[in-house]
């Protein structure tokens, strides 16, 4: 499915681009003889899911990702010198002072109603290909317009998590109208009740079948209460079970194993965003954290970017006992059994690259903070390659539909956990290499560390912190936030391009 949806992607940039009027015909190939299968119509939709990866994909650096992640003690990025300050948004970011024309508010905008619009493109041109009687269709035309249709809600629902209040785009051509969160809850719910049906059983690597529709349904439902007012945590449990119970998939035996080079097809991953150095770029982690000499150690072709760490709490929130605290770099930048050295600047004295896990402050003009903060470093080190990864990014993964699972319990039983919850827990703690919880042990604070360990950098934090009631918290460089900002405001350019259509959210 990889492959197949590279050649999808480069024949949909080909008929955009290609110029010749008058090319050689060597056959026609009829839609009734074309579109026959499931996997026919996935490369139809490719285009779709294209949205998610790319430079300016799920996990941008300047988009949605940092929407969920630099707003969390998961990410702070210190300026250091010049480098990093990108207008004061990284810190605005951290801090919780951003403004309605914050660039990375902006992109994340453009992200998932981008993400709409393709896939209303897609059912059009199933409309077009199959006809508009969809009661004619075969089970594959079904299940092909059911899994554009899951896929459109989920991008609804990440403009419905992030912004709050946002229109529906049913690609009917209605006039744009700002519906209230619960009213969009109930569309994406509908949506995808609608089509399980339709949509594929089974798992089929990166795209959205049906256990990745219930994993859509359980997170709605997760997090209901948030967004409705109403919580809706036995229905959250329920789609977690219809997981767990399918047997779709399965925790590695190593943690680091989902986060392989070439972890297409891994058993852990329930929906993932497909990345490849050359023909699906956009994972670029390993650029954007890793110190400039790191370049150097591991033989990286590009420069590498000294940005994003993790802040001193979150990284001695594991114990040195945790297998996962390996996915954060702390102590000599070495090579060949040797530290290196590393100048910033030519008056500045030559210094050994050891990274430490304090972050001291937000901005250094001197650029003595060059070293500070545990770098990311939970995909596989690919010596050899340029700007971009080959590891695909879990967005969903398994291990977290346990740790849901015995949240939601947990929820509609006053905090306490029975034997199967606990051992879901203890699945995804064990694996880490460390004791078993008693049940006693499992506070709600400890399962929000345990899902912070367990997912740290995957999407999640945010809303796990909103969830649990600590987005507001103070933590590093960090002070006390309103509630206002569990949302983030309505673009400017959004209001402005539709007058009188959007109403701001409150406090921006």
């Amino acid at each position: 499915m990889k492959s197949l949806r590279y050649i999808a992607i480069a024949a949909a940039l080909c008929a955009a681009a290609c110029t010749d009027l008058s090319p050689e015909v060597y056959t026609d190939v009829q839609k009734d003889a074309y579109f026959k299968t499931t996997q026919q119509f996935s490369t139809l939709i490719a285009n779709a899911y294209s949205q998610l990866a790319g430079e300016s994909g799920y996990v941008y650096r300047e988009g949605y990702w940092s929407l969920q992640e630099y707003t969390t003690d998961e990410v702070v990025i210190p300026t250091r010198g010049t480098d990093w300050y990108d207008n004061g948004v990284p810190i605005a970011m951290h801090t919780h002072t951003w403004e309605s024309d914050t660039r990375d508010i902006n992109n994340g905008w453009s992200f998932a109603y981008g993400g709409v619009t393709k896939c209303n493109t897609v059912i059009d041109n199933i409309h077009s290909i199959m006809g508009e009687d969809e009661s004619t269709y075969t089970a594959a035309a079904k299940a092909g317009i059911a899994e554009a249709r899951v896929l459109r809600a989920f991008y609804h629902l990440l403009a419905m998590d992030v912004y709050g209040n946002v229109h529906i785009d049913d690609g009917s051509g209605a006039p744009v109208t700002q519906m209230s969160r619960k009213e969009v809850f109930d569309w994406i719910e509908n949506q995808i009740l609608t089509e399980i049906p339709n949509i594929e059983d089974g798992v089929t690597y990166g795209n959205f079948t049906r256990p990745v529709a219930y994993m859509v349904l359980a997170k709605m439902y997760l997090n209901a209460e948030v967004y409705t007012g109403t919580p809706r945590w036995a229905d959250a449990e329920n789609y977690c079970n219809l997981i767990i119970e399918g047997e779709y998939y399965d925790l590695n035996e190593d943690y680091f194993t989902t986060f392989k080079k070439d972890n297409t097809g891994n058993k852990e991953i329930i929906f993932p965003i497909v990345f490849d150095a050359v023909y699906a770029k956009g994972n670029m982690f390993h650029l954007i954290t890793s110190h400039y000499v790191m370049q150097q150690a591991y033989g990286y072709l590009t420069q590498t970017w000294n940005g994003p760490c993790t802040t001193e709490s979150f990284y001695n929130s594991y114990s040195d006992d945790d297998k996962r605290k390996k996915q954060w770099f702390v102590g000599p930048i070495q090579k060949d059994g040797q530290t290196l050295m590393y100048q910033h600047s030519s008056w500045d004295a030559p210094k050994e690259a050891i990274i430490v896990p304090q972050v001291t402050t937000l901005q250094d003009p001197t650029a003595n903070n060059t070293f500070e903060g545990a770098r990311f470093q939970k995909f596989e080190i690919e010596p050899g390659i340029e700007y971009h990864a080959n590891s695909d990014f879990p967005v969903y993964r398994y291990a977290d539909v346990l740790l849901m699972a015995a949240e939601a319990y947990m929820r509609q039983h006053d905090g306490a956990l029975d034997e199967t919850h606990l051992e879901y827990i203890n699945k995804v703690h064990r694996r880490a290499g460390l004791k078993d919880y008693t049940a006693a042990e499992v506070t709600y604070d400890e399962l929000l560390a345990e899902r912070g360990r367990e997912l740290a950098w995957e999407g999640h934090r945010r809303d796990d912190l909103i969830r649990f009631g600590k987005f507001g918290n103070a933590w590093d460089l960090k002070p006390a936030s309103d509630k206002n900002h569990e949302l983030f405001p309505i673009p400017n350019w959004v209001r402005d391009g539709a007058p009188g259509v959007y109403e701001q959210n409150p406090g921006y």
